[in-house]
């Protein structure tokens, strides 16, 4: 995949952006708050909807703006394709369309069409971070590849607000526990789906990233990634089960612990609190690995997030690398450029152009208040 042209229309601190992108590698340098990293969240809000750094996309309109837009121009495999989102406040309300091709779409049309892979320095905590941050890895992963997963979890996040509605409703006003029957039901066939899936596509991605994880040490040390069971004392699904037990595990603690989430007024189990567990030569990565240990697991998941993209679809995603560079050390940034050089377009903020060698004929653009000079 390759983006020709951005746009963006009172993004941010830009009024007016136009930016023909012709380079595989795209470096935006400057010095902070200049507006390197909004150029990347546009790209990123073209690609999914939504923004990596924010929840409310209120936020991401210029200041005093009532409307904002953000296009891109990209080819892939199957031709040249346009997105644009816009942002606009109707009647006191504020309302948002996507258009894919010159057609109005719903979010789950317009949801991998053009892929992205976004690599920032939070990333470098998927290691050691809470287990929030691999699902989110895990899931857009999976969802830029397949539509039904996506789907799913739409719907499962909308069954799960409904049953921890009606938990926090028994708590504080009582009521028969058999309302929460048909919630449980779906629940327990959408988790059982959405797990199945994670599962198929860890097998995917541990072989990516052993692999990677593998040139990254010199074949020194081995990676190995796991599927953790929330409440499930520490044993792990995958490799050694597979999804039917997972929908056992699930049907036998939701009804056992009911009264608990009921107290609680939230679901204390389901894919929604599972995690991927690392393993580096059969240890605990997040608790027994070394610091550059951790970084070079977070790369080497970031790196087969890219390459599985691409095993799956047939070409790699745009890369946004969002200020990480200074974050890694010679040694990592040196694979990273490896892996991406002339055959993932990737787009870059630094603070330093210098951290960039030319690969691939390089653009550099430099940010200065929210203004772009190609330089």
């Amino acid at each position: 995949m390759k983006i020709s042209h951005l746009y963006a229309v009172n993004f941010r601190n830009y009024e007016q952006c136009h930016l023909e992108l012709a380079s595989m590698i795209n470096v935006f340098y400057g010095k902070n708050a200049q507006g390197k990293t909004n150029l990347l969240e546009a790209i990123f809000y073209g690609a999914f909807g939504l923004s990596h750094r924010t929840s409310a996309e209120e936020d991401l309109l210029k200041l005093g703006s009532e409307s904002m837009a953000v296009g891109i121009d990209f080819a892939s495999f199957s031709g040249e394709h346009q997105v644009k989102l816009k942002k606009f406040r109707q009647q006191q309300k504020w309302k948002k369309e996507i258009w894919l091709d010159g057609a109005k779409v719903r979010p789950k049309e317009h949801y991998g069409a053009l892929n992205t892979v976004m690599f920032s320095p939070e990333d470098l905590q998927l290691v050691k971070g809470e287990p929030a941050l691999r699902r989110r890895f895990f899931d857009m992963q999976i969802s830029q590849t397949d539509p039904v997963y996506y789907d799913l979890l739409v719907k499962y996040n909308r069954v799960l607000l409904q049953r921890n509605r009606l938990l926090k409703e028994l708590r504080d006003e009582g009521g028969s526990e058999a309302i929460l029957e048909p919630w449980n039901q779906e629940f327990l066939r959408l988790a059982a789906a959405i797990t199945k899936k994670r599962l198929a596509a860890l097998g995917k991605l541990e072989s990516i990233a052993s692999e990677i994880y593998a040139s990254i040490t010199s074949n020194q040390e081995e990676l190995k990634v796991r599927y953790e069971l929330k409440a499930n004392n520490g044993e792990l699904l995958y490799p050694t089960a597979g999804a039917d037990l997972s929908e056992d595990f699930y049907r036998s603690l939701l009804i056992a612990r009911q009264r608990i989430d009921i107290l609680r007024g939230n679901t204390g189990i389901g894919p929604h609190r599972d995690d991927l567990q690392l393993l580096l030569n059969g240890l605990s990565l997040r608790s027994f690995g070394s610091q550059g240990q951790q970084r070079s697991g977070a790369l080497a998941l970031k790196l087969s997030q890219l390459e599985y993209v691409h095993r799956e679809i047939g070409e790699f995603p745009v890369l946004l690398l969002d200020d990480v560079m200074s974050e890694l050390d010679d040694s990592r940034r040196a694979q990273l450029l490896l892996f991406i050089d002339g055959r993932v377009q990737t787009f870059i903020t630094v603070n330093d152009r210098e951290l960039i060698p030319d690969l691939a004929g390089n653009a550099y653009f430099r940010i200065e208040n929210g203004s772009i000079n190609e330089a």
